[in-house]
């Protein structure tokens, strides 16, 4: 397996901006359409992975109804579309 990593932090302890997620759902959408991945001749199974990181003292338990919401939704495509969501250190999907 190769992780294909693409990263969004924000300095606060909320989540990452909606366009920088948006940002990030476009290169998953690139990422989950790759067929034929290689370095050299050696051939890799490409695992899309949409990193969110935030400041230290974030607890997810703490998010406001439209975070919450916004998690979900995240995690519905992450699902459906075939990638992976890292929440700090921690898989969410």
């Amino acid at each position: 397996d190769i992780w294909l990593i693409d990263a969004k932090h924000t300095m606060t302890d909320n989540l990452p901006s909606l366009g920088d997620i948006k940002d990030g759902l476009l290169k998953m959408m690139l990422f989950t359409n790759l067929k034929d991945v290689k370095i050299g001749s050696k051939k890799f199974n490409p695992v899309p992975i949409l990193k969110l990181t935030t400041g230290n003292s974030f607890l997810i338990g703490e998010l406001n109804d439209s975070q919450k919401e916004l998690l979900e939704t995240l995690k519905k495509e992450a699902k459906t579309n075939g990638f992976r969501i890292l929440m700090n250190k921690e898989f969410i999907a």
